[in-house]
C-alpha cells in the first residue's frame, strides 16, 4: 500500500510536466463520460415514459391501422368500440377509455371562485383510473362508479386548492368559458409523474354525448389496455366486429413509446435523435480513451531509462505495468471529477434532457465502464514499452512500427462529426435564410390567434381592437414603426388551414362534380390575404402579377397559386385557367361562426393572376396545393381568425419598435404576460427549433472530437520521434537536411488522415441521409464536403509535423547518440 502511494505521489507530481496532454485528456474522458450519461438518460427516459406507474410495460394504447395503407395510425377511436373490445378480452385484459385532452382547465372552490388556478385535466372512465395503476389515497373508485359525476383530484392539487390532502366529499368548480360547473371530489390519488403520455391534475368524469355513444364518427376516445399478452391480445383483436368498416385492423402501441411510436413509426425513427446521440457519444468516448492511449504512450516512452532501472532492481513486468496505470489514475480520476462537475451544474441549468432523477445511475454505470475501457487501453503502452527494453538488448534503436491505427480512429471520428455538424448546419442555414419569395427582414409578429400559446394558461381577446392596432402601430412613428397590417388569416400560420374543392371549367358547366366527383376536385389550401399584404411583404410572383382591389370582379376571386398548385393543375400561364370553387372540404383546427357552407368563397369562378414564388410551410411537410385569395384588409369571414399583426420597422430599431407596440396594447389594457412579439425570422425559424438545438450540441461535441483528434496526433509524433531520433541523428551526421526528414513524416501522417476521412464519409453519409428524410428540401452532402473537410486537417496537422520535426531537427546529435549509461 504505501509503494502504491508512493507512486500515485510521483503521478500527481509528473502531471506539471505533462502539461497540456493531461489537461486534453482529462477533458476528454470528461466531456464524453458527461455526452455518452446524458444520452443514455435521454434514450432510457424516452423510452420508458410512465415509468413510475405499477406494471408500465403491460400497459398500450390501441390504434387502427388502414390495410391500404400499413404505416399510418390513429388512436381516435370511438366509444363503442371501447365496449366491444372490453367484451372480447374479457378477463385478459383491463380496458379503460379517455377523450383527447386540452390545454389546462381553471378550476377553484366553491367557496373561493375568484382564486382558481389552472391545472390539467383528463376527461376519463373510472375503469382508466384502475387501468393505470394509480394508488388510492383517500376515497374509493368503487363509490365513483356508484354515484357518477365526481371528481379525482391529485395529491397536489388537493393541498393546492385545500391545503390538505383528505378532501373527499368537498366542492369543486370546473370553469368552461364563462359557465363553471360544480363536481364532489370523490377521491384522491398519488401524483402524476411528469413524464407521462396521460399527464393529468385531477381526473374528470368522461360524460359521452349520446351521439357519441350511438355513433361511431365521433372519433374522440383513445383506448387504454393492460395485459401480460400483448400478442394475445393483438390476435383477440382481430375478432372485434367492425360493423361494415372493412380493411382496418387493431394494433396495441406500448404506452411508454407512445408519444414517438403513436403515428406508426418503426422504432429507429422515431428515437433518431437519442439513438444517434448514443452513438456519436461512444466515438467520442472511443476517441478520448484513444487519446489518453496515445499521450500516455507517448510520456512512457519518454521514460524508458527509468522503466530500465527498476527492471535492473528487480522489478517484474507485472509491477512494472501497476507503475505505469497508477501513473494514468489521476488523469481517469480527475476525468470523472470534472464530469460530476459537469453534470451537477448542467442539472442545476436545466440542461438535462431525460429524468434528473436517474442521472447519477447511469452516470455511475458510464462511469464504470469507461474505467474499465480505460484499463484495457493501458495494455497498449505496456506492451510497447516490454516490446521496447527488450528491443534494446538487442541493439535496437525500438523504431517499431508506431500505433497508427490509434490516430487512424481519431481521425475518424473528427471527420465523422465534422461532416454531420457542418451538414446540418449547411441544410438548416438554407431552410431558415434561403429566398422563401417573401420580404422578413425587419417585421414583427404580435400573435392575436385564438388557441393559447404554448406555456400559457389563456389567451387575451384581441377581437374588439384587431382593426384597431394596425392604425395605432402607425402612430408611434418616432419609434421607427415604418407600417403595419393585420393579417385575420396569417398565411405563415403552422396551425390553422382549410381547404377547398377546386374543379375544372368541364365539370362547372355540368352543375355537379358528377360521378367522377373525387376525381374532379382537387383540394387546395385556402388562404385569405388583404390586397396590401402583397406589398408589404413583397410577394414574388412568377409573371410578375398581383392581386389588386381594382381587379375585383362580382362572382369571381382574385387568387394566386403557388408552385404546388400549379403542378396540380397542370398550368404553365395561370391567366389561362377556366378553375371554380366547389365547397370547403376539411379544416385543420378551425372555429367557425356563421353560415360558413354558403360563404362568400363557394362556387365562385377563379381568377389566377399569377403564380406565387413563395414557399410557406415549413420544410418538414411536402408543399401544398395553395391558392392566396385577395380581399379588402376588413373583410369579414364566417371563420374565428384573428391570427396575428405584423408591423414594419426600420433597421436596427427593433427594441424601440417592440417597446412601442407594448405600449400601446398597455393602453388597450392587455395583460403584459399575454402579449408575444417576435420577429418574423424567429417565428420562421422556429419551425427548426429542435433540429438546430441539436445541431448546437453536435457542433460543441465536433469541437472537443477536433481538440482530442490534435492532440493525439501530437502525442504520435512526440512517439514516433522519440522512437527515432537517433536514427534521425545518424541522417543528420551523414548529411541530410530538413526536408530529407520532414517528407517522410508528413506522407505518413497525411495517409493517416485520409484513410480517417475515407472510412468517416460512408457511415457519415449515411446517418446524414436518414436524417434528411425529415425534410423535403434540400439534398445530402456529397463526396465534397468530406473532401473540405479532410484538407482542412491535413492542413493543420501538416503544421504540427513541421513544428515538432522542426523542433527535432534542433537537437545536437552528439548529445542524441551519447551512449546510455
Amino acid at each position: 500500500m504505501g509503494l502504491w502511494i508512493q507512486n500515485f505521489k510521483q503521478a500527481l507530481r509528473g502531471l506539471r510536466h505533462q502539461g497540456w496532454q493531461a489537461v486534453v485528456s482529462v477533458s476528454g474522458l470528461a466531456v464524453s463520460i458527461v455526452c455518452l450519461t446524458f444520452s443514455v438518460n435521454w434514450l432510457w427516459t424516452e423510452t420508458h415514459y410512465d415509468s413510475f406507474r405499477p406494471g408500465y410495460k403491460d400497459l398500450y394504447v390501441v390504434e387502427r391501422m388502414d390495410d391500404s395503407t400499413s404505416t399510418q395510425l390513429s388512436h381516435w377511436l370511438w366509444y363503442g368500440l371501447g365496449e366491444k373490445i372490453d367484451s372480447v378480452l374479457g378477463e385478459n385484459a383491463q380496458v379503460g377509455l379517455w377523450r383527447m385532452q386540452s390545454g389546462r382547465a381553471k378550476i377553484a372552490r366553491t367557496d373561493n371562485l375568484e382564486h382558481g388556478l389552472y391545472a390539467q385535466n383528463l376527461s376519463a372512465s373510472v375503469a382508466t383510473v384502475r387501468t393505470l395503476g394509480c394508488r388510492v389515497l383517500y376515497g374509493s373508485l368503487d363509490e365513483i362508479e356508484k354515484s357518477g359525476a365526481r371528481f379525482i383530484l391529485t395529491e397536489s392539487l388537493a393541498r393546492r386548492l385545500f391545503g390538505r390532502v383528505d378532501v373527499v366529499g368537498e366542492s369543486v368548480a370546473r370553469f368552461r368559458g364563462r359557465e363553471n360547473r360544480t363536481y364532489t371530489v370523490g377521491a384522491v390519488v398519488e401524483d402524476c409523474g411528469s413524464k407521462s403520455n396521460i399527464y393529468y391534475d385531477f381526473v374528470e368524469p368522461l360524460e359521452p354525448s349520446d351521439f357519441e355513444i350511438n355513433g361511431e364518427y365521433a372519433r374522440n376516445f383513445t383506448i387504454l389496455l393492460r395485459t401480460g399478452d400483448a400478442e394475445r391480445a393483438e390476435c383477440e383483436l382481430l375478432r372485434v366486429d367492425w360493423d361494415g368498416e372493412g380493411g382496418m385492423k387493431l394494433m396495441l402501441t406500448p404506452l411508454r413509446m407512445f408519444h414517438k411510436m403513436g403515428d406508426g413509426l418503426p422504432f429507429l425513427e422515431a428515437y433518431f435523435y437519442p439513438l444517434a446521440f448514443v452513438v456519436l457519444s461512444l466515438l467520442l468516448v472511443l476517441s478520448a480513451v484513444v487519446n489518453l492511449t496515445m499521450a500516455y504512450t507517448s510520456i512512457f516512452l519518454g521514460r524508458t531509462r527509468e522503466y530500465a532501472l527498476r527492471r535492473s532492481l528487480g522489478a517484474s513486468d507485472g509491477q512494472n505495468a501497476y507503475w505505469m496505470l497508477t501513473g494514468v489514475a489521476p488523469v481517469v480520476l480527475s476525468g470523472l471529477l470534472l464530469a460530476v462537475i459537469g453534470i451537477e451544474w448542467l442539472r442545476y441549468s436545466g440542461g438535462v434532457p431525460g429524468d434528473a432523477g436517474l442521472l447519477y445511475t447511469v452516470f455511475a454505470w458510464v462511469a464504470g465502464s469507461v474505467v474499465v475501457l480505460c484499463l484495457l487501453a493501458m495494455v497498449y503502452p505496456v506492451w510497447k514499452m516490454r516490446c521496447v527494453y527488450h528491443r534494446s538488448f538487442l541493439g535496437q534503436d525500438g523504431a517499431g512500427s508506431s500505433h497508427s491505427w490509434l490516430l487512424v480512429v481519431q481521425c475518424f471520428t473528427c471527420a465523422f462529426l465534422l461532416f454531420l455538424s457542418l451538414g446540418m448546419h449547411r441544410q438548416l442555414a438554407d431552410m431558415m435564410y434561403s429566398d422563401l419569395g417573401f420580404d422578413r427582414e425587419n417585421i414583427l409578429r404580435l400573435y392575436t390567434g385564438w388557441r393559447v400559446a404554448e406555456g400559457a394558461d389563456e389567451n387575451y381577446n384581441y377581437e374588439s381592437i384587431f382593426n384597431d392596432l394596425p392604425q395605432e402601430f402607425r402612430k408611434e412613428s418616432g419609434a421607427g414603426i415604418t407600417d403595419a397590417i393585420a393579417m385575420r388569416s396569417d398565411i405563415f400560420n403552422r396551425v390553422t388551414t382549410n381547404y377547398i374543392g377546386v374543379i375544372p371549367e368541364a365539370f362547372w358547366l355540368q352543375g355537379n362534380a358528377g360521378k367522377d366527383e373525387a376525381d374532379a376536385v382537387k383540394d387546395v389550401v385556402y388562404m385569405e390575404i388583404p390586397y396590401r399584404a402583397m406589398d408589404f411583404f413583397h410577394i414574388r410572383t412568377v409573371h410578375g402579377g398581383t392581386l389588386s382591389a381594382e381587379n375585383e370582379q362580382p362572382g369571381r376571386l382574385q387568387v394566386l397559386f403557388n408552385r404546388a398548385a400549379m403542378r396540380e393543375f397542370g398550368l404553365t400561364y395561370p391567366k389561362q385557367a377556366k378553375l371554380y370553387t366547389w365547397m370547403m372540404t376539411r379544416h385543420e383546427y378551425m372555429a367557425y361562426q356563421g353560415d360558413y357552407v354558403h360563404g362568400h368563397y363557394i362556387r365562385q369562378a377563379l381568377s389566377v393572376e399569377d403564380g406565387a414564388d413563395i414557399y410557406l410551410n415549413d420544410f418538414h411537410q411536402q408543399e401544398r396545393p395553395l391558392m392566396l385569395v385577395g380581399v379588402p384588409e376588413n373583410h369579414e369571414c364566417p371563420f374565428v381568425e384573428l391570427d396575428a399583426v405584423y408591423v414594419k420597422y426600420a433597421p436596427g430599431r427593433r427594441e424601440d419598435a417592440e417597446a412601442a407596440m407594448r405600449r400601446v396594447l398597455q393602453k388597450f389594457d392587455v395583460p403584459e404576460e399575454q402579449i408575444y412579439i417576435s420577429t418574423l425570422d424567429e417565428y420562421i425559424a422556429g419551425n427548426y427549433k429542435e433540429e438546430t438545438y441539436y445541431a448546437n450540441l453536435l457542433s460543441a461535441l465536433t469541437v472537443f472530437s477536433v481538440l482530442i483528434t490534435f492532440s493525439g496526433v501530437f502525442s504520435m509524433l512526440l512517439y514516433s520521434l522519440r522512437l527515432r531520433r537517433r536514427s534521425m541523428a545518424i541522417r543528420r551526421v551523414m548529411g541530410a537536411g530538413f526536408r530529407d526528414v520532414f517528407r517522410p513524416q508528413l506522407r505518413s501522417y497525411l495517409l493517416y488522415v485520409v484513410a480517417g476521412g475515407v472510412l468517416a464519409y460512408f457511415p457519415a453519409a449515411l446517418l446524414m441521409r436518414k436524417w434528411m428524410e425529415y425534410f423535403h428540401y434540400g439534398e445530402t452532402p456529397g463526396v465534397g464536403l468530406m473532401a473540405a473537410i479532410v484538407c482542412g486537417l491535413c492542413v493543420v496537422v501538416s503544421l504540427i509535423v513541421y513544428g515538432q520535426v522542426r523542433r527535432c531537427m534542433n537537437d545536437k546529435p552528439v548529445e542524441v547518440l551519447r551512449p546510455e549509461s
